[in-house]
């Protein structure tokens, strides 16, 4: 995430612990149950179609499914993203550097 969120190593193992806890709250299972329940309604209608079914109806459905696998999957998402990178802090600059472009590019450093 390109934020102040997880800008730092604490910042990370903080928010990783977070998830971890979450995801084995019961308050959580249950909005997971209700967020699954939504995705089935959701993907049945798509399936199925809808009464006066337009294109910009079937994407607001699309648009809603998505964001239900979203929120449902936030958390686990997270977890392992912050354990794969192994706590590495984000690069938060979008912009290459000249060194970067340099490297990418195979161009060797003659300013030495």
């Amino acid at each position: 995430m390109k934020t102040k969120l997880f800008d730092t190593k604490e910042k990370i193992d903080s928010a990783l612990a977070a998830f971890k806890m979450l995801v084995i709250q019961p308050g959580w299972k249950l909005l997971e149950k209700i967020v699954n329940a939504n995705i089935e309604i959701v993907s049945e209608q798509i399936l199925d179609g809808l009464e006066n079914e337009t294109p910009e109806s079937i994407n607001r459905l699309r648009d809603k499914l998505r964001v239900y696998k979203d929120v449902r999957n936030t958390p686990r998402d997270m977890i392992d993203k912050f354990e794969s990178k192994e706590n590495e802090i984000p690069e938060v600059d979008p912009f290459d550097t000249v060194e970067s472009l340099k490297k990418a590019r195979g161009q060797v450093n003659t300013d030495s």
